[in-house]
């Protein structure tokens, strides 16, 4: 969906191009599926595009940070770390009327203490995120010239069989959002996963700025998953975001780790493309 954006914030991780380009090493999969696979995750992402909704659900969080970052596996002498957890439970309402998308919470509980807080900001300290329902437009017909995508494998996942992409811009190509993996199921090419390539966030150097200061190198995980689906349409299951850096001596250390969970979904519309021509 042309001009929509996925943000994700440290202080802000703001999801722009990079000059640098990460990708995996080449494996020999066969790639004559490729074409298909594109053309149906298109059609999909374009009915999601012409599609109304309006829904809500449970949004939980968990935001686990370290002080100082846990080390595994532990060293004799480390400084006892502080592990701060914040845990957040909102009612999540997102209304879509074509390209115009619109968010909205109620804080219900914080840390243990039930609240009622209408039109409640997002309070994330750490990685704060917005539109994680637009992670599978980076298939769609507008992003796809954009992009060079190969088949890198298959895997199952949710039950379901799937071919695993990797999308990375073409060169010169100017993106503003993030690229990565694709896990899309083999039965309805609809994308089921989706792991984003660290190298894709903007302030990427920040984060490596960090991980030089403990003589690491980052190794970040963002995941989202898009278990629960209505007519014809996926909404997001799960959101993981991992800041980890790791030595060359296989020493791993963790910052914090956010996990989103998305639940007791209600929804008022869901209104497709084909459903309006039907009238249904």
């Amino acid at each position: 969906m042309k001009g929509k954006k996925i943000y994700v914030e440290m202080g802000v991780l703001f999801l722009l191009p990079l000059a640098i380009v990460f990708s995996y090493p080449p494996q020999k999969v066969d790639q004559s599926p490729l074409p298909g696979v594109l053309e149906a995750a298109a059609d999909y992402c374009r009915m999601f595009g012409n599609a109304s909704l309006n829904y809500v659900c449970l949004e939980e969080i968990t935001e686990v940070s370290y002080s100082p970052y846990r080390v595994v596996p532990p060293r004799f002498g480390d400084v006892i770390l502080v592990k701060n957890v914040n845990h957040l439970l909102y009612d999540y309402q997102l209304v879509k009327t074509g390209e115009k998308i619109e968010e909205k919470r109620i804080l219900l509980e914080e840390n243990g203490k039930k609240e009622h807080i209408l039109d409640a900001p997002l309070k994330v300290k750490r990685f704060p995120y917005h539109h994680i329902i637009l992670g599978p437009m980076l298939v769609s017909e507008y992003w796809q010239p954009l992009h060079d995508y190969r088949i890198v494998g298959r895997e199952k996942t949710a039950k379901e069989s799937c071919l695993v992409l990797e999308a990375v811009p073409k060169q010169g190509a100017k993106t503003d959002h993030l690229f990565g993996r694709i896990w899309v199921s083999e039965r309805d090419y609809q994308v089921l996963r989706m792991e984003w390539n660290q190298k894709s966030i903007n302030n990427y150097e920040l984060i490596e700025e960090k991980a030089k200061k403990i003589r690491a190198k980052p190794r970040m995980k963002l995941v989202m998953e898009y278990a629960y689906m209505k007519k014809g349409i996926r909404f997001p299951s799960k959101y993981v975001l991992s800041e980890e850096y790791v030595n060359d001596r296989d020493v791993l250390f963790i910052g914090s780790v956010t996990t989103v969970l998305y639940r007791n979904y209600q929804f008022f519309t869901v209104e497709t493309e084909v459903d309006l021509k039907k009238g249904g």
